[in-house]
């Protein structure tokens, strides 16, 4: 099982940008040392969303910062990229793990503790829980679940839990100490006015010691 060795997670919104490229505002994260994104442009066609990951990875060059396509396998084998975050009804982990092999690491969308559990059975790397906050992204997913149920879910998973939703930097202690490996998020830098300054407070944020 690769490891997930990163606590932060850009997830792509290229709507979420205040205007500016979605190139523009990755390469910014980046200096700003974004440990690992997430594409996740659903309505994009394919050549685009090729072109956009093709930029991306060229950006990252001498950087250890995995790339993961969202739902895409054929684009992850493809591009060669580190790995899949798969939603809730997308294919199943085992089937996505028979086509990628080990070595990549396969994310999952989780919204319940059922879901997290059956992610950890079915041997996924990661999932990405919430919504833990109130965040406009996530309204199709019902009301925030709330830091408490976080907790549950990092006390029900051995893989990874990743706090996703209104996610912000002043938030970081809470979802930390609820038990979260780390955070997932689109606006909280993709919308700020200065995306590297916004990166690299949540970095520091994230590697606080939380009793």
């Amino acid at each position: 099982m690769p490891s997930v060795d990163f606590r932060l997670l850009l997830i792509t919104d290229r709507y979420q940008t205040r205007g500016r490229s979605l190139s523009t505002v990755v390469h910014e994260a980046l200096l700003g040392g974004l440990p690992a994104l997430q594409i996740r442009e659903r309505d994009a066609l394919t050549r685009e969303l090729i072109g956009l990951s093709q930029q991306i990875q060229a950006m990252t060059v001498g950087r250890t910062v995995p790339l993961l396509m969202n739902d895409r396998i054929d684009l992850v084998l493809a591009l060669d990229l580190a790995g899949v975050h798969l939603r809730r009804d997308s294919l199943p982990v085992p089937v996505a793990r028979r086509l990628l092999g080990a070595q990549r690491l396969i994310g999952l969308s989780t919204h319940s503790l059922e879901e997290v559990r059956r992610a950890n059975h079915d041997g996924a790397d990661y999932v990405v829980f919430g919504p833990i906050f109130e965040t406009p992204s996530k309204k199709e997913f019902g009301p925030p679940l709330g830091v408490q149920a976080l907790e549950s879910a990092c006390r029900e998973s051995r893989i990874p839990v990743f706090a996703i939703g209104g996610v912000t930097t002043g938030r970081v202690p809470a979802v930390r100490r609820a038990g979260a490996h780390g955070v997932a998020l689109i606006s909280a830098i993709l919308s700020h006015e200065d995306v590297a300054a916004a990166t690299t407070e949540l970095l520091a944020a994230l590697q606080e010691k939380f009793l």
